[in-house]
């Protein structure tokens, strides 16, 4: 059954949406054209090629458009997937594991700006009201982290892909706390918007 579904959809894609005519008309075309090329001057001479060679000749044209269709129509296909797939929703499900996390949670694109974080983010510094599109390291500048470590975070990012500095030691709201910074790049080859870095302040002030 799977298999006639897949040969179906392929006989749709093939003969669908007016692919026939278009292959015929350009396989008359283009092929009228290399036979004349190819075997123009044996045909004024009364040499006649061979049936065969000949209907290769149409051939050719006619599968290499039919083939430009299909691949077409399935490109047509994973845009419209794409756009369908609303881009708001996939980034709330791929941050759907963070919402409910006891660590500070943070997502940004490949330019390190924060695209979204969870709500304990907000709770362990709520010094840092507005993340939305800030440059990342900025906000660690923000936070009164070292400027070495910022560095650190950087480098790592770009050299390795991932970065784990082990003992960040701030003061929040009279407190001293001590947080991990774990943080990787993503990729994702259908969703280009998932590409970036995630990570997440984890709290060892009691460890």
């Amino acid at each position: 059954m799977k298999f006639h579904k897949q040969t179906q959809n392929f006989m749709e894609l093939a003969f669908g949406g007016g692919t026939p005519l278009k292959a015929f008309l350009t396989a008359c075309v283009v092929g009228t054209i290399l036979t004349t090329i190819n075997h123009g001057d044996d045909i004024l001479n009364g040499n006649y090629p061979h049936p065969l060679k000949v209907l290769l000749t149409y051939c050719v044209p006619y599968c290499v458009t039919t083939w430009g269709a299909i691949t077409g129509k399935l490109q047509k296909i994973i845009s419209n997937v794409q756009d369908f797939i609303n881009d708001k929703k996939i980034m709330e499900l791929s941050f759907f594991n963070f919402e409910n996390a006891i660590t500070a949670a943070y997502y940004a694109d490949e330019n390190l700006k924060v695209v979204r974080v969870n709500n304990n983010f907000h709770k362990f510094f709520p010094l840092l009201k507005n993340t939305t599109k800030t440059y990342f390291p900025d906000l660690l500048r923000k936070l009164g982290i070292p400027s070495d470590q910022i560095n650190k975070y950087k480098v790592d990012l770009e050299k390795n892909g991932r970065v784990f500095i082990p003992k960040i030691e701030l003061r929040i709201d009279g407190e001293n706390k001590i947080f991990s910074l774990l943080s990787t790049k993503t990729s994702n080859k259908t969703f280009d918007y998932l590409n970036g870095v995630q990570g997440q302040f984890v709290d060892i002030t009691d460890q």
